[in-house]
């Protein structure tokens, strides 16, 4: 059975490269609705991308010695509020972007391996592996990829890459792309007027301990 969350908890959203992390960023529970998630990121939260030793990212690294190198948590500041809906079983995740002012401004479809829950005493966190292709909605539901260039090259490099099925990335685009076009949830309004609990303190500026655990099975 998945794990379930309480309204309120912070849990951590990871990002996997095959076995090594690509992204930890601490996300508070909005709700939990059985067949998916619901998470907030507030603007100015701290997250952590996960670089090459010397301070390199991937676009600066050959993708051959990024998948095989150990790197190391490089923190950063999440520019605007995100309020992302995790569909359980589905190949992609939604998030509604906020201005830090608290204006809805996009969506975005981040195409993704169906998340997987999970919790380890007082830690708690969501595990995918980002596809990098996505698609970038505006709210007049205007749409477009991102990355594709990008997606492409590294498809190129099977055994670097940890995307390894190109139809199913881009079936699960297609997905959101008819619900975009259709109008329909999650593109049909819901949350765009989100407002986060003020009660809710800042999230953790600290990555915690267990943070590396491995993936869940």
């Amino acid at each position: 059975m998945p794990e379930t969350f309480v309204r309120g908890e912070v849990v951590y959203l990871r990002h996997w490269q095959r076995d090594r992390l690509g992204m930890v960023v601490p996300q508070r529970v909005v709700e939990d609705r059985g067949d998916a998630v619901v998470l907030w990121v507030a603007a100015g939260t701290r997250g952590w991308h996960f670089n090459m030793p010397d301070g390199r990212g991937i676009t600066a690294t050959p993708l051959p010695e990024w998948s095989s190198s150990e790197r190391v948590p490089a923190p950063h500041t999440i520019g605007h509020g995100a309020l992302t809906w995790v569909p359980r079983g589905r190949d992609y995740s939604i998030r509604w972007f906020f201005t830090p002012e608290g204006h809805f401004y996009r969506w975005y479809g981040n195409l993704e391996a169906p998340s997987v829950t999970w919790r380890d005493g007082d830690l708690a966190g969501v595990d995918t592996t980002d596809w990098d292709l996505d698609v970038v909605i505006d709210p007049d539901r205007t749409w477009r990829w991102k990355d594709e260039e990008e997606f492409a090259d590294r498809l190129a490099m099977p055994d670097s890459y940890w995307v390894d099925d190109e139809d199913r990335v881009r079936r699960a685009g297609k997905e959101i792309v008819a619900l975009v076009e259709a109008g329909a949830f999650p593109f049909d309004g819901t949350w765009c007027d989100f407002t986060p609990d003020p009660s809710w303190p800042a999230t953790p500026g600290d990555l915690p301990p267990g943070w590396d655990r491995g993936r869940p099975a």
